[in-house]
């Protein structure tokens, strides 16, 4: 047997697959519809099930109620009409709008119809349900993500996500860099905050506070803009891993730097011995916020309890909360 390209390409072909068993799943109702002698089109089942339902109904009504276009749906009108199934009248109000309904033929057709659409209804559950699967339930989710993001807007997006990667180099820490620390994350906290004593020491003596403790700086460098980001996990000891004085200059602001450099923080991360990921933070950094939890942490009241304490600024604690695949 030839073995189907479509899995091959996999999720690349999404729009492909859904087209190729749409057609097959429309082509195997139009084989119902002929082996039980009714003279019905698979494609304008949805329009008679909803004018036997809300009995009359204009053109935008059904539209919106449909999801489908007003030329789509005009046009299964004229093949309704004539096989005349549908009445048309025009408003009383606005001799503009036009108002549909089933003829007396449509409404007899949909009883003599009932029986098998309870028998489809019945089929086409088993088919979502079969090997334990919940086709139906799935593909809501997978429309409702769909419609608050899209496949042009995702693509964008990830397109976006790779050209700042390519553009972002990313650097580990050597004394050389110790300046580029200090200075980033001092612009930020003072535009803010104020600089505590915890704050100073780690800034001016890096490799003493983290880097001999077990942890990590990295810095992130734009090709026009120089080192304009930095990083760091602080070794709390057991697995336990602070993600802190992450900052980006003001120079930088608007490029993304942020959260390229937070993604691959966190990616570097997971590839070390750490049972526990976690941040510190205030209320008002709400953008900072924001990108964490578009990145996977989550708020935690144990850590705040267990680490809170180490700034006096703190009243925000996360925890990162490794993601797993899921179908969408």
């Amino acid at each position: 047997m030839q073995n189907d390209f479509l899995n091959e390409l996999a999720e690349l072909a999404l729009g492909s697959r859904l087209k190729r068993i749409s057609e097959k799943v429309m082509a195997s109702a139009a084989e119902v519809y002929a082996t039980f002698d009714m003279a019905i089109q698979p494609k304008w089942f949805t329009l008679l099930a909803l004018l036997y339902a809300k009995g009359r109904v204009t053109i935008v009504e059904a539209s919106q109620a449909l999801g489908l276009s007003q030329p789509a749906l005009s046009q299964f009108c004229k093949q309704l009409l004539a096989e005349e199934l549908i009445e048309v009248t025009v408003g009383s109000k606005d001799s503009r709008q036009r108002q549909l309904q089933l003829s007396k033929k449509g409404v007899h057709s949909i009883e003599k119809m009932k029986p098998i659409w309870r028998a489809v209804e019945k089929a086409a559950k088993d088919l979502c349900e079969e090997s334990n699967n919940d086709f139906y339930r799935a593909l809501l989710t997978f429309e409702k993500s769909f419609e608050k993001q899209n496949l042009l807007q995702r693509t964008k997006h990830y397109m976006d996500k790779a050209a700042m990667n390519n553009n972002i180099e990313f650097l580990s820490f050597t004394d050389e860099l110790a300046p580029y620390f200090e200075e980033i994350n001092a612009q930020w906290i003072n535009a803010m905050f104020v600089l505590e004593t915890i704050d100073k020491e780690v800034l001016q003596q890096p490799r003493m506070h983290i880097i001999d403790k077990g942890g990590k700086i990295w810095f992130a460098k734009h090709p026009e803009l120089g080192i304009v980001g930095a990083c760091a996990l602080l070794n709390k000891g057991n697995g336990n891993f602070e993600l802190t004085k992450m900052g980006v200059l003001d120079s930088a602001r608007g490029l993304k730097v942020g959260e390229v450099l937070l993604q691959y923080v966190i990616e570097q991360a997971l590839a070390m011995p750490v049972s526990t990921l976690f941040l510190l933070t205030n209320a008002k950094c709400e953008a900072a916020i924001h990108l964490y939890e578009k990145n996977g942490f989550v708020h935690d009241k144990d850590i705040m309890e267990k680490y809170g304490a180490s700034y006096e600024r703190c009243n925000v604690a996360m925890r990162y909360v490794k993601k797993t695949p899921q179908a969408n």
